[in-house]
């Protein structure tokens, strides 16, 4: 498999980098009954590709995209020495997982945030989510804080 990782660097590919977010919405209803599984992403991405402090990539293997990831740069004012980033969203078609196209995503925001001159990148993922805990754990990520909820309403 041949898989291209890609910066989305037009208008055309951030409407198929929305595409992959609804999808990865609709995947994480696994996880958070929370999630409005009718949500449909139209334009989020359309102007974000054009900002240096974000990053867009897509899988493509042929002339199909297979996945995609979102990051950025996060502004925290002076709380911190160095810049962070954040993976913030990652989605690999189920049927390309375990094909290492994860990892090639990975990889390239890894470079990428590395050029920003980030310390570290962070993530957020449900923790029932087996296999992207073990992906991001495979590929150097560490348990370093714990982001606690209060359910307010039963």
């Amino acid at each position: 498999m041949n898989i291209e990782i890609l910066k989305v660097d037009s208008k055309e590919m951030a409407i198929e980098a929305n595409k992959y977010l609804t999808k990865l919405i609709h995947d994480e209803k696994k996880y958070d009954d929370n999630i409005n599984e009718e949500c449909i992403v139209n334009s989020l991405y359309d102007n974000f590709y054009m900002n240096d402090g974000v990053c867009i990539f897509l899988a493509k293997e042929k002339e199909q995209y297979v996945g995609y990831l979102f990051g950025v740069m996060m502004d925290t004012g002076d709380a911190y020495i160095k810049p962070q980033a954040k993976l913030d969203a990652m989605f690999v078609d189920e049927e390309y997982r375990g094909n290492k196209i994860g990892k090639k995503l990975i990889d390239e925001f890894k470079s990428w945030a590395k050029g920003k001159g980030a310390k570290y990148i962070e993530l957020t993922v449900c923790n029932g989510n087996i296999p992207a805990i073990s992906l991001y754990k495979n590929n150097g990520f560490k348990d370093t804080k714990i982001t606690m909820q209060y359910i307010v309403e039963k």
